[in-house]
C-alpha cells in the first residue's frame, strides 16, 4: 500500500513542476518582452566642425529589458479619441535619414540598456508640418512604442515659433 503512495505523490509532484516549467516558458517567451521608452524633442547639435548648429527632430528609443529588442519603423498616428472609437485613425511611416552619419540605422537591435538616436530633419516641410498624435517606433514584435504627447506638444509650439511664427 504505502508504494502506490509514493508512486501517486512522485506523479503529482512531476505534474507540479511540468505545469509550473510550461507556464514559465509561457510567459517568458509571449508575455516577458523588452520595454522600450521613447523620447521625442528638437535637438540642436553642437560641435566644432558644425560651425551653423543644425537642428533635427530627434526621436530616442531606450531598451529597458528584459531581453533584445529589433526597431524596424519609425511610425506616427493620428489618433484622438473619437478616431479611435469610428476607427478611422490616419498613419504614416516615416522614412529614416539614412545620410545622416549622426542617425542610427534601422532596423536597429537593441540589448538591455542600449539606445538609438533617429535623427530626422527639421525644417518647415518636416513631420511636424502635419498633425500626428503619436510618434514611435514598431519592433519585431508588432508593438507600437510612442513618445509621450507632451514631448509632441512641445515640439509642435517650438516649429510653430520657428515657422509659423506662431507664439
Amino acid at each position: 500500500m504505502p508504494t502506490e503512495y509514493i508512486a501517486l505523490t512522485i506523479s503529482i509532484f512531476s505534474v507540479l513542476v511540468a505545469s509550473l516549467s510550461l507556464g514559465w516558458n509561457i510567459y517568458r517567451d509571449v508575455i516577458l518582452k523588452a520595454r522600450v521608452d521613447v523620447s521625442f524633442a528638437i535637438a540642436t547639435i553642437i560641435h566644432d566642425s558644425l560651425p551653423n548648429r543644425p537642428r533635427y527632430l530627434n526621436l530616442r528609443v531606450t531598451n529597458f529589458g528584459p531581453g533584445p529588442v529589433t526597431i524596424s519603423t519609425i511610425c506616427a498616428k493620428e489618433a484622438q479619441l473619437w478616431r479611435r472609437l469610428l476607427k478611422k485613425q490616419k498613419g504614416a511611416i516615416v522614412t529614416p535619414d539614412y545620410s545622416n552619419p549622426l542617425s542610427t540605422k534601422l532596423p536597429a537591435k537593441l540589448e538591455v540598456g542600449d539606445k538609438a538616436e533617429l535623427l530626422l530633419p527639421y525644417d518647415k516641410d518636416c513631420l511636424l508640418q502635419s498633425y500626428f498624435t503619436h510618434v514611435g517606433v514598431f519592433d519585431y514584435y508588432g508593438r507600437l512604442h510612442c513618445a509621450p504627447k507632451r514631448d509632441l506638444k512641445k515640439a509642435y509650439s517650438t516649429w510653430r515659433k520657428d515657422f509659423v511664427g506662431e507664439t
